[in-house]
Order: C-alpha cells, then sequence, then structure tokens
C-alpha cells in the first residue's frame, strides 16, 4: 500500500477537482499523441509529393475521439475499481467502435447510424470535393457531447461518497448541454447518406446514394456517352507532345510523372489518329469515361494503387488509354473486338512494354484453353512489320477499328 488513497481522503481538495485536474491532463496527453501521429502522416504525403491544405477539423475530430477514449477509460476504472480492467477495456472499445463504423445502415431504413461511431469513416473522399459526404461539423459536435457527458459523470462518479459536493446545478447545466449536443447532432449524422455521387462540379448535381447501389448512377456509367464535366480541379500535370496526364494537385506531380511514363510510350505509336487521347485526366467518379480526346481515370482507381505492384499499376494506366484510344467497350461479336484487342497487344509489343516472349506464353496458355489466339498471332504478325508500316496501313482502318466494326481479317500483316 502506497497509502495514495489515504492522502486523498484527508486532503483539503476536494474530491471532484482531483478528477477534473485528471481529466484535463488526460485531455491534453491524447490531443498530444493524436496530433503527433496527424503532423507524421502529414509528413509523409509531404515527401511522397503530395500537396494541398489538410483539413483540420480531421485533426480535432481525431483529438476528440481519442480524448473520449481515455474518458472513457477513467469511467470503467472508476466503477471497476481496478486499473487493470481499465486498461484492458480499451481494446474492447476500440473493437466496437471500428464495428459501429463498418455496419451499414439500418435494414429496410436511410439511417445511417455508422456515422455514430466515435471513429469517423466516411465512405469516400476526394482530394478536390472533399468528404462524400461531408460528416466532420455534425461529427465534431456529436464527439463533444459525449465527451462533455462523460466528462460530467466522472465528477459526479469523484464526489460520490464524499463531504465535498461538485456544484450541482453548473453540472446539470453542463450535462444538459452535453446532451443537446449529442441529440442534434446524432439527428444530422443519422441523416446524412451513406455516400454521394459528384456528377459534375455542379453541387445541385450531386446525387445521395443510400446502401450499396444507386440504379441511376450505374446506368448513367453504362452509358459510353457519359463523362465527367470539365472542372479545372486537375491542374498537377506532366505530359510531351504525345499525351498528358493531369490529376488533383494534392497527389503532386509525382504521380502524373509516373502515369505519363507508363503511358508515352504506346501513346506515340497513335498520336495524330481520330481519338487518340492527347489528355488523360483525374475525375472523382466514373467507369473509365472517353470525351473527345480525353481519357478519364476515376481517383478511387488511382488510390488503389497500393493493392497493386509497380508492374501493375503501370500496366494499368496504359490499359486506361488504351481502352479510350481502341474504343474497347464490353459487348459486339467477338471476332469484332479481337481486332482491338490485336492492336491493343501490338501496341505493347512495339513500345517494349510487353516482350515477344511474353505474348507467346500468353498465345499458348491461351490454346491451352484459357481463350482464343486470334488476337495474339495477329498482333505478333503486326510486329513483324516496321512500326510506321503499322501505323500507315491502320490510318485508313482506324474510324472502323474504333467502332468495332472492323474484322481481323483486315489488320495489317493479316493480309496474304
Amino acid at each position: 500500500m502506497t497509502g495514495a488513497a489515504d492522502l486523498v481522503a484527508v486532503t483539503p481538495t476536494a474530491p471532484w477537482r482531483l478528477q477534473r485536474a485528471r481529466l484535463g491532463s488526460v485531455a491534453v496527453a491524447a490531443a498530444g499523441v493524436f496530433t503527433v501521429g496527424f503532423a507524421a502522416a502529414l509528413a509523409v504525403s509531404a515527401v511522397r509529393g503530395g500537396r494541398g491544405t489538410p483539413d483540420l477539423r480531421l485533426l480535432a475530430d481525431g483529438a476528440l475521439a481519442v480524448m473520449l477514449g481515455g474518458w472513457v477509460g477513467l469511467v470503467v476504472g472508476r466503477l471497476t475499481g481496478s486499473r487493470m480492467v481499465a486498461v484492458l477495456a480499451a481494446p474492447v472499445w476500440v473493437v466496437l467502435c471500428f464495428l459501429f463504423m463498418a455496419g451499414p445502415s439500418l435494414r429496410g431504413s436511410s439511417l445511417s447510424v455508422q456515422h455514430l461511431s466515435p471513429v469517423l469513416n466516411p465512405q469516400d473522399h476526394s482530394a478536390a470535393y472533399g468528404l462524400l459526404p461531408d460528416p466532420l461539423w455534425p461529427h465534431l459536435g456529436y464527439l463533444l457531447g459525449l465527451t462533455v457527458l462523460v466528462g460530467a459523470l466522472l465528477l459526479a462518479l469523484a464526489a460520490r461518497g464524499s463531504s465535498q459536493r461538485v456544484p450541482l446545478r453548473p453540472l446539470l447545466v453542463v450535462a444538459v448541454a452535453g446532451l443537446v449536443l449529442v441529440v442534434t447532432s446524432a439527428a444530422r449524422l443519422v441523416a446524412l447518406p451513406d455516400d454521394v455521387l459528384v456528377l459534375g462540379p455542379d453541387r445541385a448535381s450531386w446525387q445521395p446514394v443510400h446502401g450499396q447501389s444507386n440504379p441511376q448512377a450505374e446506368a448513367l456509367f453504362a452509358d459510353p456517352g457519359w463523362s465527367f464535366p470539365a472542372d479545372d480541379q486537375a491542374r498537377a500535370c506532366a505530359g510531351d507532345a504525345s499525351v498528358s496526364v493531369c490529376v488533383y494537385p494534392a497527389y503532386g506531380q509525382g504521380l502524373p510523372r509516373d502515369m505519363h511514363a507508363a503511358i508515352a510510350p504506346v501513346a506515340r505509336l497513335f498520336t495524330g489518329l481520330p481519338g487518340a487521347p492527347t489528355l488523360v485526366r483525374m475525375v472523382p467518379v466514373g467507369m473509365g469515361s472517353c470525351r473527345n480526346a480525353e481519357a478519364q481515370v476515376p481517383e478511387a482507381w488511382v488510390r488503389e494503387r497500393a493493392d497493386r505492384g509497380d508492374q501493375q499499376t503501370r500496366s494499368f494506366y496504359r490499359g486506361v488509354y488504351l481502352d479510350c484510344a481502341l474504343g474497347l467497350h464490353p459487348g459486339g461479336s467477338e471476332h469484332l473486338i479481337q481486332a482491338g484487342e490485336a492492336v491493343q497487344l501490338w501496341a505493347l509489343l512495339a513500345s517494349g512494354t510487353m516482350t515477344r516472349e511474353a505474348l507467346q506464353r500468353m498465345a499458348h496458355d491461351a490454346e491451352a484453353g484459357h481463350g482464343s489466339t486470334a488476337a495474339s498471332a495477329a498482333a505478333l504478325a503486326m510486329a513483324e512489320l516496321p512500326t510506321k508500316q503499322v501505323r500507315a496501313e491502320l490510318a485508313p482502318i482506324w474510324t472502323r477499328l474504333r467502332a468495332g466494326t472492323l474484322p481481323l481479317a483486315e489488320l495489317p500483316g493479316q493480309r496474304p
């Protein structure tokens, strides 16, 4: 026994005042720890080339969430009288928060209860358009109200059994204010949609999404003619005479340079041909639409690069360009689609981004029963011809190729 409890019992300082000081200490420590982590994350992003102004509401929201977790630990310790139980309650609290955060909207309801988790996890976000939807202001009020309620509960528990009572009227006023803040903020949070579909820079065109799907959005994206309107947001660019790549400035200059380095070798083969993209632009939503001479790459697709290796990432960037340049879309008869696939494979060979051996292995696998060898064979035949000759022979049939009306037999190298 250290005698600390006896010392506290005989001290003239009221227990609730000591508890108030403890609450302040935990709050300062929690906010400090989260601020350091937040600053470290920003530093890593800056080193990787990220640019832009961070949303400091995220800092306040995270600090409040960590502070609330610390105060909940104090409540558990006060109620159980065991510091060990309070420590063990921490991982349980974290798991509960994440389970609540990951939960979908109530079945058969449009209430987004997942936003009520102390740990905020927006379904989607954009470097140009922010959180979609943006729950930060009501979530800040919600966390602040919860923190006030927990703090009031701790002060009341600390004063229990002591002759020095906490002033009741101020405590009730604070508790009621916290309760009102929780209720009003929670009502705003559950009324938010699960997601927001950004269909253009004009907010009037944005659509709320409840649940896992949006039939109107799916029909819109399935339309080959739809594309995201010009918004002048993708201003970090890299390029040359064949093609330019522009992304949101928050991603820095490194991303457009990497994308251009992957795309440029194949883009140079198609420069000047009708419909060949001269710009690859980042957009917040979509399915890789093409607009005139512009290929659009959805922001979410680029963010998924952590799940791909470097080679897969470069191949993905080239695929975005080639699908748009060649007009490759699902549907149509097999031999017409194969003409576009053959030209795509030839472009990878001619640009040096795919070796002949790799294509031959692909053809061998197809022959073994995993697909057709026709496109691979046509690409190999085209690769036997000089690049300038192939391009010259593609020019007069290019429009038919992109429209999906060119048979495989009319490609360069196929005629006897």
